[in-house]
């Protein structure tokens, strides 16, 4: 092989990590063409999983690799969040196995072709109920990070999924659980929060668990908006909140 294809090897593997896809785009920024890549796949440097992507041969590349790939290479926001996120970050109560892992992104985002033919254990909710950059913080993986919601953020979006795809009784329970909370991480996200129900449900939630960090909440500067949300069909009416919820102790 020409000296030139070898360092352009080089390069490749040098400025990746292991376990990682490597999205074409990257690639024609790094002055790597199709073709290029094509001789690399023929040599067995690197095999082909799907129109747009490629990984280093013989590598076991799982979803954070992909997640990888969007965040870095291609700038995308997707990340892991919710539940999944809490469980990265060793808070929560309930062990899964081979439970679908929980992403959020922007509404404006496209996930690649290549992601969703090569991973399919996952629930993907593309909301813009929070900005995008607020909140996440670096997972370290053993090769690599990638953003993951922060616990402030992931509660957020666990209460975002209430009721209809992840349960109020849930969320309790991991709100139980959040006792190191920053205080003005959390007050500018429920600021930049969109979503009345989820300021809602956080706010009622957390005065009931009383935690430290909830004195230091401004909630007056904390829009809820006007009107009432229905939350539980057979709740009853918290009026300070202005949400029909069941009862804390049938939770």
């Amino acid at each position: 092989m020409a000296l030139n294809k070898v360092t352009k090897i080089n390069q490749i593997l040098k400025n990746t990590p292991k376990g990682v896809v490597l999205t074409t785009s990257w690639l024609t920024e790094q002055n790597v063409s199709s073709q290029l890549m094509s001789e690399y796949v023929k040599s067995q440097w690197f095999d082909y999983i799907a129109k747009g992507a490629y990984i280093r041969s013989g590598d076991n590349v799982d979803i954070n690799g992909a997640i990888y790939a969007l965040q870095s290479q291609l700038g995308l926001s997707f990340h892991f969040g919710a539940a999944s996120a809490l469980a990265y970050q060793n808070i929560s109560h309930f062990i899964r196995v081979n439970s679908e892992v929980l992403l959020f992104g922007a509404k404006e985002e496209t996930v690649p072709a290549w992601f969703r033919k090569y991973f399919s254990n996952y629930k993907l909710f593309k909301t813009n109920f929070l900005p995008k950059n607020i909140g996440l913080v670096d997972y370290d993986t053993g090769n690599f990070a990638i953003q993951i919601s922060s616990p402030e953020r992931a509660i957020l979006e666990v209460l975002y999924l209430c009721p209809g795809k992840a349960s109020l009784k849930e969320a309790y329970q991991l709100m139980e659980l959040l006792i190191n909370i920053r205080p003005s991480l959390m007050q500018e996200l429920l600021e930049e929060c969109n979503s009345f129900k989820v300021k809602r449900l956080f706010l009622f939630m957390a005065e009931k668990i009383n935690h430290d960090w909830f004195e230091y909440l401004d909630t007056g500067k904390i829009d809820i908006g006007k009107g009432k949300r229905v939350i539980s069909k057979n709740g009853k009416l918290d009026k300070k909140y202005n949400i029909v919820i069941e009862s804390l102790k049938e939770i």
